[in-house]
């Protein structure tokens, strides 16, 4: 048997640069009022004072780059606004350096294009007669007019062996649909320690099982 196939999905969008205890309520409140120079001065301070969600984000997929089994390969996938999502590739042992200096550059900005990013993933993946998790790192729902449940219900239907799992940084369940429907599980981690918790138990199926090639 061959090892799981796993992808990494990093929501890069501009939300991604606000505090990782920021509620739904504040982020609309941000971006209503972002450039308005009378705004409340002490909530501005306090949805975009540290730790961020993407410096988080950064420190845990680092970890679990470094924790990641020596048999598993790793794709990560990011945003690109509502344009088409970036894929980086597959990285193997010997690239894991290159993965991590890579993440590390990573900009939080623009839309947050959560069902093009999946089917990206998806369809680098088999699905269907060899195991996959895909790790999906959001903060939201999709906010380029798609439908992201309808896109996970047809992966669901399409690649029966391809789960889900979903580390939800935010306050909001907007995205949780996309595990239900795949038999992942969500993960919700809204501050350092618990994201750490949160990716070494997404992504432990997938290390529990590379041991059987």
């Amino acid at each position: 048997m061959q090892p799981p196939e796993l992808s990494v999905v990093l929501d890069t969008s501009g939300s991604m640069q606000l505090s990782v205890d920021a509620t739904l309520e504040d982020e609309q409140w941000f971006f209503e009022n972002q450039k308005n120079p009378t705004a409340d001065p002490v909530r501005m301070a306090k949805i975009t004072h540290g730790p961020l969600r993407m410096e988080v984000a950064k420190h845990s997929l680092t970890q679990m780059v470094n924790d990641l089994h020596p048999a598993i390969d790793m794709r990560i996938v990011t945003f690109d606004g509502c344009r088409a999502p970036v894929d980086h590739g597959e990285f193997n042992l010997a690239q894991r350096p290159a993965l991590i200096q890579g993440i590390q550059g990573l900009v939080a900005d623009d839309g947050t294009a959560l069902s093009a990013s999946l089917e990206t993933a998806a369809s680098t993946m088999n699905g269907r007669d060899r195991d996959g998790v895909i790790v999906m790192f959001v903060d939201g729902a999709d906010g380029c007019g798609r439908n992201v449940c309808e896109v996970a219900q047809r992966i669901a239907q399409e690649q029966p062996r391809l789960k889900v799992n979903l580390i939800n940084i935010s306050n909001n369940s907007l995205a949780d649909c996309i595990a239900d429907s795949t038999g992942g599980q969500v993960y919700s981690a809204n501050n350092a320690s618990q994201l750490a918790v949160a990716l070494e138990q997404a992504s432990q199926d997938v290390s529990a099982n590379a041991n059987c090639n």
